[in-house]
């Protein structure tokens, strides 16, 4: 997962600049996250699917080649149709690399310990993140942004390349065997129906401002590459390190509770955001909206793994990135539209309300859990 996640902060930060630099607008630069969702939203159901009939392994160390293939688009692309296609490979191989990896942490893992070990697995990409981005900015710091660019992702599709090759020899296979008479059909029940429209509203409201917000800070303080990364990379420290704790706190505490207070905590953060005076206090401002974050992410990903039957754990957890991958793909289009015909406020007011209703239902619904 280290090798897997090198680009992620990188890309987070410089596609929609990149994408701004090159004239295409908020929409169009929305439709690039879409494209990435929507591609998982189609893949990952199958995916879980497969993994409880075929096994976990090769679905992981597979998920390394969409990487490289995603990178090498990425380290030429030019214009809207490369970053189109870049896209749709690398929702391919986060579809077979997050369910698969989910799906083994819930098979090496009970209740008391799922928690904690989903919060490593977000802090491991997240520190593998944070390695490739103090990569990929020091190359934008002494490069011009198309260099810098072609070059951080040749090195990024290197070094999934390495993953792969890691993964091949070292991943083992941890599906438990059934007899096809034995495995169970997969009931929808109140309480798994409930966490999925959970997962579906969180991720809708938390990419509604992913694709805008780093082009707000840029319009808004007149701000060049390097001062946004400066703003930008703090948040991606709190998701090295309090993922870990906080699955630890929802082991111990119970998921809900975690999950309310992460989300609510991250509306409240939102809607304040942009009113921050100075690039300086935004950056702050956006910490505590990460910390938010990374106390609920573990959380909800456990109480996903605790819901599923040892036979359909990939399924349902299939299941679950199909529905992040529905408010994930909405979120961004949406936040586009309000961007630009309302105003950057109320995009930023609704990904509040938005997680403050998320918080409500998680207590109502799960509040002994």
């Amino acid at each position: 997962m280290f090798f897997a996640s090198t680009a992620f902060v990188f890309l987070n930060f410089s596609l929609p600049v990149r994408a701004d630099d090159l004239g295409i607008d908020a929409v169009g630069i929305g439709g690039m996250y879409a494209v990435f969702t929507g591609s998982m939203l189609l893949i990952r159901p199958l995916v879980g699917i497969c993994l409880d009939r075929f096994g976990r392994r090769w679905f992981f160390v597979s998920a390394f080649a969409f990487y490289a293939a995603s990178m090498s688009v990425f380290a030429r692309s030019t214009d809207i149709t490369d970053f189109y296609v870049a896209r749709a490979l690398q929702g391919v191989g986060a579809s077979l690399m997050w369910v698969s990896a989910r799906t083994i942490i819930g098979d090496l893992h009970d209740a008391t310990q799922r928690g904690a070990a989903m919060g490593r697995l977000t802090a491991t990409s997240v520190r593998g993140s944070m390695i490739g981005a103090t990569y990929g900015f020091t190359l934008l710091g002494f490069l011009p942004m198309q260099q810098a660019w072609s070059l951080a992702f040749a090195g990024y599709a290197a070094l999934a390349l390495i993953g792969l090759a890691w993964a091949w020899r070292r991943v083992p296979e941890t599906r438990v065997q059934h007899r096809q008479e034995q495995r169970p059909r997969l009931q929808w029940t109140p309480p798994l129906r409930r966490v999925m429209v959970l997962v579906l509203l969180s991720t809708f409201a938390s990419s509604l401002i992913e694709p805008i917000y780093l082009i707000y800070l840029k319009h808004k303080f007149d701000a060049g590459s390097l001062m946004l990364a400066m703003a930008f990379l703090p948040a991606g420290l709190v998701f090295a390190i309090v993922p870990g704790h906080a699955g630890r706190w929802a082991d111990r505490l119970g998921r809900a509770p975690i999950i309310a207070t992460g989300v609510a905590f991250a509306g409240i953060v939102a809607i304040l955001l942009p009113f921050a005076p100075s690039l300086l206090i935004v950056a702050a401002t956006y910490i505590l909206f990460a910390v938010g974050w990374a106390m609920a992410s573990p959380a909800e990903d456990a109480l996903v793994a605790d819901l599923a039957p040892e036979a359909l754990r990939g399924t349902v957890l299939g299941t679950r990135e199909a529905a992040a991958g529905i408010g994930a793909a909405l979120g961004p289009l949406l936040g586009g539209v309000i961007y630009e015909q309302v105003s950057p406020e109320a995009a930023f007011l609704t990904n509040g309300v938005l997680l403050l209703s998320t918080g409500a239902l998680t207590l109502g619904w799960f509040a002994r859990r």
